[in-house]
């Protein structure tokens, strides 16, 4: 998900969204230094904290889901794939060898591309 908030794709979320994976960072690196449940409980407001990050985390699924479907409407082939093929394809636009991955299940009977030696233009469609 870093690809999609961190470049800006949902601005309001940004924000929210590296709050709470800091946290959760912050949280997992304690559990790590010590994984007993009880040293856990220890932690001053952990169960607010859980809380909090709970709603901001649907809050940041919410505005994801109004992304994707976004993205849905301007490109309606992307209806075929599920959301985490349409999240892989949104976060490395900028790799053919990722999309090129996707392609048979956005459009029917074309098995892969080539590409020049820039992968700036396809110069080839193969079929099954």
């Amino acid at each position: 998900l870093e690809p999609i908030f961190g470049r800006g794709a949902l601005p309001r979320e940004q924000a929210r969204f590296k709050r709470v994976d800091e946290d959760f960072r912050s949280i997992m690196s304690d559990v790590q230094r010590d994984s007993r449940v009880t040293s856990l409980s220890s932690r001053a407001g952990i169960r607010s904290s859980l809380v909090t990050l709970l709603d901001q985390l649907q809050r940041c699924q919410k505005s994801l889901n109004e992304f994707l479907e976004e993205k849905r409407s301007a490109f309606p082939r992307f209806y075929f794939i599920g959301d985490d093929d349409l999240l892989e394809i949104l976060g490395q636009a900028t790799n053919p060898i990722v999309i090129q991955s996707h392609l048979k299940k956005l459009f029917a009977g074309i098995s892969s591309v080539d590409f020049d030696e820039d992968f700036q233009h396809i110069t080839a469609i193969k079929s099954l």
